[in-house]
Order: C-alpha cells, then sequence, then structure tokens
C-alpha cells in the first residue's frame, strides 16, 4: 500500500473510533445514576433527622437537593419539594416556599399527576398572595385552573381542587376571581 491510502486508511480507522467513544461513554454512565438514587434517599432520611431537630431550613435545603437528585417520574421527588416548601414556610422563607411549592406542582406534573400539581399551585398561590405579589398569584392560580379543567381528571379530583381554590384565606384573589 502507498503512503497517501495507508494515511487515508489510518485516518477513517481514527474517525471511526471517535465515532463509537459516545456509545461507550453513555454505557458507563448508567452507574452514576444509580448512585444519585441512592444519594437522595441519603438526603431524604438526613433532612427527617433535622426536622426533628427542629432544623427547617437545613432540613429544607437536604429536601431540596434530593428532589434534584430524583428521576421526574419518582413520586419521593414530588413529596421532597413538598415538604421542602412547607418546611421553608415555617422558616419565615416564603419567598423559597413559594419556589418549592411551584417546582412541587412541576415535578407532579411531569409524572402525570394532574391533582397533586393543581393542588400545588393553589398553595404556592396563596403563599404569593401573602407576599402581596398579584403577578405570580394570578400566574400560579391561572394554572391551578387551567389543571382542574382538564377533562383527565375525574369530577370529585376536579371538585376537590375548585374547593380549594374557593377556600383561599380572606383577599386571596385567584385567577377566577380577579378578572
Amino acid at each position: 500500500m502507498s503512503s497517501p491510502s495507508l494515511r487515508r486508511l489510518s485516518t477513517a480507522a481514527a474517525v471511526f473510533a471517535i465515532l463509537a467513544l459516545p456509545a461507550a461513554a453513555s454505557a458507563q454512565y448508567q452507574l452514576p445514576t444509580l448512585t444519585s438514587a441512592a444519594r437522595a434517599d441519603s438526603l431524604h432520611e438526613a433532612a427527617a433527622a433535622l426536622v426533628a431537630a427542629h432544623r427547617w431550613g437545613d432540613a429544607a435545603r437536604l429536601h431540596r437537593r434530593s428532589a434534584e437528585l430524583r428521576d421526574p417520574e419518582d413520586p419521593l421527588g414530588f413529596r421532597c419539594l413538598k415538604e421542602a416548601a412547607q418546611l421553608a414556610y415555617a422558616a419565615g422563607d416564603r419567598t423559597t416556599a413559594r419556589t418549592d411549592m411551584a417546582a412541587a406542582a412541576v415535578h407532579a406534573l411531569a409524572r402525570g399527576d394532574l391533582r397533586e400539581a393543581a393542588l400545588a399551585y393553589v398553595d404556592a398561590a396563596w403563599i404569593a398572595q401573602e407576599q402581596k405579589n398579584a403577578r405570580q398569584v394570578w400566574d400560579l392560580g391561572h394554572r391551578a385552573e387551567m389543571l382542574a379543567g382538564s377533562r383527565l381528571l375525574s369530577p370529585s379530583d376536579r371538585a376537590a381542587i375548585m374547593e380549594r381554590i374557593s377556600r383561599a384565606p380572606e383577599g386571596v384573589q385567584l385567577a377566577s376571581q380577579e378578572r
């Protein structure tokens, strides 16, 4: 074989080898996913221990981190975000509580749980009302109402969401009441 032909063949072999690398790398990436789930469970347990010690801010932070490590279809991720919101609220951090509750709603939506997503949006809207943030009240309340109108919900789920909206604390004006 001549030198230019040998060089072309070597170059082609190198290109094929490089193109094969991502497939090998993705096969090796499965281990960190398993490690992340174990780490998420560990953080969830540590957060529960901090709750018992009344360290709500730290517990909220660990719940939030646990949720970040979980797959969207993992229902414990929603629970961690909801608990993080409740703990942040108890610690007096309304902005973080509202953000965590809205994130919990997004997590529930990713799993297809429209009822829990809508209820989380209602809770986030109530927190926004406490903060006198009318734009967030309208946005979050509107999202809850849109989900409540879904044909995918049972009539009892729809009624539970609408009842929760109608039981809003004095002064709360969600999307349907603001127009």
